[in-house]
């Protein structure tokens, strides 16, 4: 085991070195997760920037989603096409102990960083490949974006309006899902890694992201085809007379519970709503009788009844409500995180911290290449060598 990893007390992936070699949201966010958990993460972008960067509204080349998905992270800005850049490149590679790219297949292969060529030099070497829809096969080279594997994985069809038109739901779903499923995929390889003194080749695509993301969707359509029972009775999100209020009943407990709220105890005694399936058979009109009864008050007289029944239930929030929300705040869910050029920003923290309110960040995301003749350094190219790479315009700082 390397001496200089997992040194005592520190946070879990203190001493690992990862090269992110990836742009967009997937793997610039699961190496984001990997460097708050404490791994040290050299970010390459090109020198006009990741394009995350400009997604949606942004400043100085820091769009929301790029904080996000780049804390604690060191930037250097090369263009791997100029002289003297692969070499650069390589140089970094061979120090790091995980590597992520998100090239499409065989692109990254042609710049001679493939993990055959890495790890015939670097055995140790954690090497993940993220791409839309795999290595190989009919549309192995098909661009991949969140629109568009929404589309193709049934996302979109499954978020249908009340006129049945798809509709893609408003957040990068399959690449945040894909992130999570990386994160975890290399924390298990470098756990393997310590057992077995060896590396290996992680291979993740957006498309089996989201198909395990949707595991009981999708097997629910398998094994009954064309039923379309819902899920729980009463479900929905409902209106109120000043707001909006998420309402679900998962057993005949929770039912009871939404009864006596709502003053239906009546229904306790009817046979069409004695058991689940009973209650599917009729969930039009027991929905339609919850929104009745909702509709009348508000959403603070509805809340502190279904509370004081310990039904399932919540108000709906925007992300400003979040924020403001008592439970939220007390729980530390929010990082107050000084983040240049905004000042501070409410940085959601990692789930699972040991000491929530202690763990941050080492450092606020990076401006484009702002660490890149310091990392340089760092690998051992010389003043002269940078000085090549900064004549060809190969690096930008």
């Amino acid at each position: 085991m390397n001496d200089r990893l997992n040194p005592a007390g520190a946070l879990p992936y203190a001493g690992v070195r990862v090269l992110d070699l990836s742009q967009g949201i997937a793997g610039p966010y699961c190496c984001a997760l990997l460097a708050q958990q404490g791994a040290e993460v050299i970010k390459v972008e090109p020198p006009a920037g990741d394009w995350s960067r400009t997604i949606a509204s942004a400043r100085d080349g820091l769009s929301a989603h790029a904080i996000a998905c780049n804390v604690g992270k060191r930037s250097v800005a090369l263009d791997a096409s100029k002289p003297g850049a692969r070499e650069a490149l390589l140089r970094l590679a061979r120090r790091a102990d995980v590597l992520v790219q998100n090239y499409r297949p065989g692109a990254i292969e042609r710049m001679g960083l493939g993990y055959e060529a890495l790890a015939a030099g670097s055995p140790q070497l954690v090497y993940l490949s993220i791409t839309g829809f795999g290595p190989d096969g009919p549309e192995a080279r098909k661009a991949g974006s969140d629109s568009v594997l929404q589309a193709l994985t049934g996302i979109a069809y499954a978020n249908r309006d009340a006129d049945g038109v798809p509709r893609r739901v408003p957040f990068v779903l399959p690449d945040t899902a894909t992130a999570l499923y990386a994160a975890q995929a290399v924390g298990a390889a470098l756990f393997a890694r310590e057992r077995e003194g060896r590396g290996r080749h992680i291979r993740i695509s957006l498309l089996e992201a989201c198909a395990a993301f949707l595991a009981g969707s999708i097997l629910e359509s398998a094994l009954f085809p064309g039923h379309k029972a819902p899920l729980t009775v009463p479900s929905g999100v409902f209106r109120t007379q000043d707001g909006w209020i998420a309402l679900v009943a998962v057993n005949d407990a929770s039912f009871g519970a939404v009864l006596r709220a709502l003053g239906l105890e009546a229904w306790l005694a009817d046979e069409r709503f004695a058991t689940m399936q009973a209650r599917q058979a009729h969930a039009a009109s027991v929905n339609d009788e919850v929104a009745q009864r909702l509709a009348a008050d508000t959403t603070a007289h509805w809340s502190e009844r279904l509370a004081a029944h310990d039904a399932l239930f919540a108000p709906v929030l925007d992300f400003e409500g979040l924020r403001a929300w008592p439970q939220a705040r007390h729980a530390g869910v929010f990082l107050d995180f000084p983040q240049p050029p905004y000042g501070t920003v409410p940085l959601p923290r990692v789930p699972g911290q040991s000491h929530p309110h202690e763990e941050k960040p080492t450092s606020p995301a990076p401006r484009i290449g702002e660490h890149t003749l310091e990392v340089l350094r760092e690998a051992g190219l010389s003043d002269e060598e940078m000085d090549r790479l900064r004549s060809s315009g190969a690096i930008g700082s």
